[in-house]
C-alpha cells in the first residue's frame, strides 16, 4: 500500500466512522435530539439508519477503495450538502436556531472528508 492510498483510506475511515457515531446518535437519540433540533423523532431515527448503513458501505470501501465506489461515496456527501444548505435555506418552522447550527457544522465535517477523498482519490490514480 502505497502512501497515496493510505491518504484515500483514511479519508474514507473518517467518513464511515463519523457517519457511524451520528448514524447512532440520531437512531438512539432521537427523542432529545427532535428537542433539541426540531426534526421529528421518526425522520431522525430514519437518517440514523440510513447513515449507519452509509457508514458501512464507506468502511467496506475504505478496505479496498476502487475509482468508481469512491466516487460514489463522493457524490452522496456532495448531495448532503446541497441538500443541506436548501434546508437551512429555506429555513423551515420546525428547525430551531441548533438544529441548523448542527446542520452547518455537520456539513462543514461532511465537505472536508468529501474533499480529503476527492484528493486522496486523486493521488492514488
Amino acid at each position: 500500500m502505497n502512501n497515496d492510498t493510505t491518504i484515500l483510506r483514511r479519508a474514507l475511515a473518517a467518513n464511515a466512522a463519523f457517519s457511524g457515531i451520528t448514524g447512532l446518535f440520531s437512531l438512539l437519540g432521537a427523542g432529545p435530539l427532535s428537542d433539541a433540533l426540531g426534526p421529528p423523532t421518526w425522520s431522525l431515527r430514519a437518517l440514523g439508519a440510513g447513515l449507519l448503513v452509509f457508514a458501512a458501505v464507506v468502511a467496506i470501501e475504505a478496505r479496498e477503495p476502487g475509482r468508481t465506489g469512491t466516487r460514489q461515496i463522493i457524490a452522496a456527501d456532495v448531495g448532503w450538502v446541497i441538500a443541506a444548505a436548501i434546508i437551512v435555506g429555506m429555513t423551515p418552522a420546525w428547525l430551531t436556531d441548533t438544529g441548523r447550527a448542527v446542520i452547518v457544522a455537520v456539513t462543514v465535517v461532511v465537505a472536508a472528508v468529501a474533499a480529503a477523498q476527492w484528493r486522496g482519490l486523486d493521488a492514488a490514480t
